[in-house]
């Protein structure tokens, strides 16, 4: 997928242009840093966002006030057993959520208050994830 056309296109609908919702975007990562990152972590980024990582290394909008993908080095990597039988990687920040997908093949967003702990289920993907962001819903 061309990452960018598509974002840059949500960015002219209604609900982010009242909302100035913008995008900024960064250089790709190289697929030997993505390779080392999963290697690391011992786990596969989920495949449509790391087809995104590997166009930008990140995604700014509403001039920093939302990170709908924050660069790879902040993410968190969330391995906790007794939650979940399958890894999660932190990914994304609003000022109020912070937004997670699961590892376990299916590539589900969930979002948790920035200062709560209660996950719930977000977006069945990442790219109907991107699409709420920039709908003003996220």
């Amino acid at each position: 997928m061309d990452w960018k056309p598509w974002i840059i296109s949500l960015t002219e609908l209604p609900a982010a242009r009242g909302a100035k919702i913008d995008a900024s975007f960064f250089p790709p990562i190289p697929e030997e840093t993505l390779v080392a990152w999963e290697t690391e972590h011992g786990a596969e980024i989920p495949p449509l966002l790391r087809s995104f990582l590997e166009q930008s290394d990140g995604l700014e909008a509403q001039r920093g006030e939302i990170w709908p993908v924050l660069p790879l080095a902040k993410w968190e990597f969330l391995d906790c057993g007794c939650a979940s039988p399958d890894p999660w990687i932190r990914f994304g920040e609003t000022k109020e959520f912070r937004y997670l997908i699961s590892l376990d093949g299916r590539g589900l967003v969930y979002r948790h208050e920035t200062f709560g702990s209660n996950d719930e289920f977000f977006m069945a993907s990442f790219t109907k994830y991107l699409e709420k962001v920039f709908a003003d819903a996220a």
